[in-house]
């Protein structure tokens, strides 16, 4: 059968897609590849538009979020000074100062995730605390690895070496391949470990490899295909020999990696343009293709899916799943409750700072426990500021 390729609706983007001529109906094969091609789009253009919400969300955060946060962190800090202040003055007993203590360190570890301490706060913060805060991120650093490292272990049989990973977006991407590549090997290795197998598994696996095989062979094929009609040295016309040089080095590099897939569209595109090009795809190239498809598939959905725990966008995890029009609404909310936080905290510092009853700083701190011991707690300074007036 006849076949000829269309495009998307977007005019600068070529489709992979196979349209039957005349009154003959695509063949399975044909029908699985235009789904295959029309869902790698579709997968395409949610990725972008989940980076673009995310970016925007990003920086809104960033604008209107991350300053507030910062500037009720520094409140955190000065309240639990003020607070410490109150000590020397006052004949608390030992379990009343122990509960003084807690609040201060507790304020300080909710400032410190949004501030790094000067010599000052970090002083502050050593004295009270039974833990240096040096040596405390230390040990929070090396529990979270051991953690990770422990469910990888457990999980997937994998042995992680956490003190290699950089601390950057493009480390902890090395970081990804590289944990890939261990599981795929542990895999192997599991398998191979296995009881004897049997012949159906033996057949299955000898597929596998004829598949192997003939991918390799197909990108070898289109490798040289392209390059014979791309070379740019065939080329006599300036512009055409710079466009050929542009796509010849995509061929190039796909062909390095092995990536069938964009071979694929580098061939079918260069076949749209060029009609003397045109061929019939037999039934086994195609379901050689569709199986490249199927992977890059599988792949980009996986990296939709995991877009919104990138570490670039750590900040928005709370609300990065929420479609944008609610993620504003909650970030609306956040700020509300930030700059009513920002401005009782200030009101509750004067009041630690002027003459303050024994008695109100023990109600305070009573409530800040009880509160605290809430599942649903969350520290609202409303409540706290109205034992001070």
């Amino acid at each position: 059968m006849q076949t000829l390729f269309g495009e998307f609706e977007d005019k600068n983007e070529k489709a992979l897609k196979i349209i039957a001529k005349g009154s003959q109906a695509l063949s399975k094969n044909q029908q699985l590849f235009n789904k295959l091609t029309k869902r790698i789009k579709t997968l395409e253009a949610e990725i972008i538009n989940e980076n673009e919400k995310l970016s925007q969300l990003l920086t809104i955060h960033s604008k209107e979020i991350n300053p507030l946060q910062i500037k009720v962190a520094h409140l955190r800090v000065k309240l639990a000074m003020a607070l410490a202040e109150t000590v020397p003055v006052n004949k608390f007993t030992k379990k009343q100062v122990e509960s003084i203590r807690y609040v201060i360190i507790d304020q300080c570890g909710e400032a410190f995730s949004y501030i790094e301490p000067n010599p000052e706060q970090e002083a502050f913060y050593d004295k009270w605390n039974d833990v240096p805060y040096k040596e405390e991120i230390g040990q929070q650093a090396e529990a979270t690895k051991e953690m990770f490292a422990d469910y990888m272990s457990n999980m997937f049989g994998m042995d992680i070496d956490m003190d290699n990973i950089e601390d950057s977006p493009e480390g902890f991407a090395r970081f990804q391949a590289k944990i890939k590549e261990q599981f795929e090997q542990s895999q192997q290795a599991h398998q191979q470990s296995n009881h004897k197998k049997s012949k159906k598994q033996q057949a299955l696996e000898e597929a596998l490899k004829a598949e192997e095989s003939i991918k390799a062979k197909n990108i070898r094929s289109i490798y040289i295909a392209l390059a014979k009609v791309l070379h740019p040295d065939t080329e006599t016309n300036e512009f055409l020999k710079a466009e050929k040089e542009e796509i010849m080095k995509k061929v190039t590099s796909a062909y390095d990696q092995k990536d069938l897939p964009a071979l694929l569209k580098l061939e079918i595109e260069w076949v749209h343009k060029t009609s003397e090009h045109l061929e019939k795809l037999t039934d086994d190239k195609l379901k050689i293709y569709i199986s490249a498809l199927r992977q890059q598939a599988d792949e980009l959905e996986s990296e939709r899916n995991n877009l919104k725990f990138h570490p670039r966008f750590a900040a928005i995890v709370d609300y990065a799943h929420h479609p944008l029009k609610n993620a504003m609404y909650v970030i609306r909310k956040e700020k509300s409750v930030l700059k009513s936080i920002f401005e009782d905290f200030g009101n509750i510092i004067a009041t630690f700072q002027r003459p303050t009853t024994k008695k109100q700083i023990l109600e305070f701190i009573n409530t800040y426990e009880r509160d605290e011991d809430d599942d649903d707690f969350d520290f609202d300074p409303d409540i706290l500021s109205m034992y001070f007036r």
